[in-house]
């Protein structure tokens, strides 16, 4: 993981092109456990390619429009001050920004090791 210039860890992958992520919150939790607070902003039209997560964990959208899809499900959209769930070991098959002309702003929240990453390529 690449160390931001304030000393906090990012969780940038390998593929995201142009997503930027910025901690905001980091709670160490009892059982070698921490509390991950993350603001995730996509590019316009920014896609992410076939991911998953290692554990579940809640998003809210602060601004814009995403379409979101785990294995076989249909996509669905996800306006701002609405929330999905990100499922834990299972194909994120589709996350998208649906704006092309304006980024997608978002809220992460997992419960994690310290230092692991809460997104993995397949």
């Amino acid at each position: 993981m690449d160390e931001h210039p304030d000393g906090q860890a990012s969780a940038q992958q390998a593929g995201f092109a142009g997503v930027t992520r910025k901690v905001l919150e980091r709670l160490p939790l009892p059982g070698n456990q921490e509390l991950m607070v993350v603001e995730v902003t996509y590019p316009p039209g920014g896609v992410a390619p076939l991911h998953r997560h290692p554990v579940a964990g809640a998003i809210y959208i602060v601004e814009g429009v995403a379409e979101s899809a785990y294995g076989s499900d249909e996509p669905r959209l996800y306006r701002a001050g609405e929330t999905l769930q990100d499922r834990a070991d299972s194909p994120h098959t589709l996350f998208r920004n649906c704006d092309p002309d304006h980024p997608l702003r978002f809220l992460t929240v997992y419960v994690l090791e310290p230092g692991r990453s809460y997104t993995l390529e397949p």
